[in-house]
């Protein structure tokens, strides 16, 4: 099937047909409307080119003056999303996008219908994908429009034939039976744990995780042992040990063990790290979460609840310090992050940053979860006396947006 310089792959994903003129017509683009925006952006994601994509995107959905552009720029969205790799961020503005369409715009609701179909699908979850492709099939069907009945009818006979998920080192390592579940502490979307054995991630972040575990090797940091990593499938061999976050031993001071830990990785040359986690890069990716409708505010910290994803967005532009003290941050360094023993896990958004981007989530965990006297022997065991409250704060109000 071929539209507009584009056809669909064996995973019933849009492909180039002709990456010349498609890369010749970005190249020549200059975007200054909504719909500019939105078709610059779809040839950015059939050329594979995912960051750009978004970036353009997400202008089209600011310049956006209707529901229906809204949910038309959140499908285009989830599909950026998707071929790179971020399924969970994909489902999320699908579903909007069918939550959407049911309220205030019927006209595309086989649309959204039929991409999250296409995502479940795509994940194997063939009986919630067949439900929706034949809800957009009956909707279509209804409208009449031969070309798009024909899309939903290909989709839905493509189910069965659709190819593997999993990369082949991935399913020799798993097995064909493997036993999958998503009910573990943390509960992080995209984190499966298989045959009680390996925790298994894939996407972007799963890259940038197995870079970071790569370069830290060696560097004094207790790590998890990659058991394979193929394409963008991470496989992590379970240790079989608690988080500090689980932990039920009186034993054991969880801010010591954080302390030590979160010192040792401070203490890592700077000038050796190649990833950059510091607030330019933060900041992008939280006007990102915003303007997309990715932030979930009844995470919020209780005295950050009547604020707004925007407002808080707002502050931090306006309050940004002025100065830094960059270390190697894990940039997620929490109890539920640093294994009994104090092994590190989840370091995909490890980077060059402001010590503080770790230290402010210590100073608002560890009072909630244990009590004053842990935090104070986090700081001792650190090597802190005095923390900059300033710059806690901000750091905190950050997080907030991730």
């Amino acid at each position: 099937m071929t539209d507009g310089g584009y056809r669909f792959d064996g995973r019933l994903r849009m492909i180039a047909t002709d990456h010349e003129q498609l890369a010749a017509r970005v190249a020549a683009a200059r975007p200054v409307d909504f719909a500019e925006f939105r078709k610059t952006g779809i040839d950015l994601l059939l050329l594979g080119r995912y960051d750009e994509a978004l970036d353009h995107l997400d202008r089209a959905l600011e310049l956006a003056d209707s529901d229906r552009r809204r949910i038309s720029v959140w499908i285009n969205l989830g599909d950026a999303h998707r071929y790179r790799g971020d399924v969970v961020t994909a489902e999320t503005l699908y579903r909007r996008t069918v939550d959407r369409a049911r309220d205030c715009a019927p006209e595309v609701l086989s649309f959204a219908l039929q991409h999250l179909g296409k995502a479940l699908a795509e994940q194997g979850r063939l009986p919630e994908a067949k439900a929706l492709l034949s809800e957009a099939l009956k909707l279509r069907v209804a409208e009449g429009d031969a070309e798009l009945i024909e899309s939903t009818r290909t989709s839905l006979d493509a189910l069965d034939e659709l190819p593997a998920t999993l990369p082949p080192k991935v399913v020799a390592l798993l097995g064909e039976e493997s036993t999958w579940s998503d009910d573990h502490e943390g509960m992080s979307g995209g984190v499966a744990h298989v045959n009680g054995t390996y925790w298994v991630k894939r996407g972007p972040k799963a890259v940038a995780e197995y870079e970071r575990l790569n370069w830290l090797r060696g560097r004094g940091i207790r790590l998890p042992d990659i058991a394979v990593f193929e394409d963008d499938v991470l496989v992590l061999t379970d240790v079989g040990v608690p988080s500090l976050a689980a932990l039920d031993d009186p034993a054991v001071s969880v801010g010591a063990v954080m302390g030590a830990v979160l010192r040792l990785l401070h203490a890592i040359p700077v000038a050796e790290c190649p990833f950059d986690g510091g607030l330019d890069v933060m900041l992008a990716q939280a006007r990102r979460n915003v303007l997309e409708g990715l932030v979930d505010t009844e995470d919020f910290d209780e005295d950050n609840r009547r604020l707004t994803p925007e407002q808080i967005l707002d502050r931090l532009l306006a309050e940004r310090p002025t100065d830094a003290d960059l270390v190697v941050a894990h940039g997620d360094f929490t109890p539920s992050n640093v294994l009994n023993g104090g092994l590190l896990i989840d370091v995909g958004g490890l980077g060059v940053a402001d010590r503080y981007r770790d230290l402010a989530l210590v100073a608002r965990d560890l009072p909630i979860d244990f009590d004053d006297d842990e935090l104070h022997a986090f700081y001792t065991a650190y090597g802190l006396t005095e923390p900059d409250r300033r710059r806690l704060d901000y750091y905190r109000l950050l997080d907030e947006l991730f």
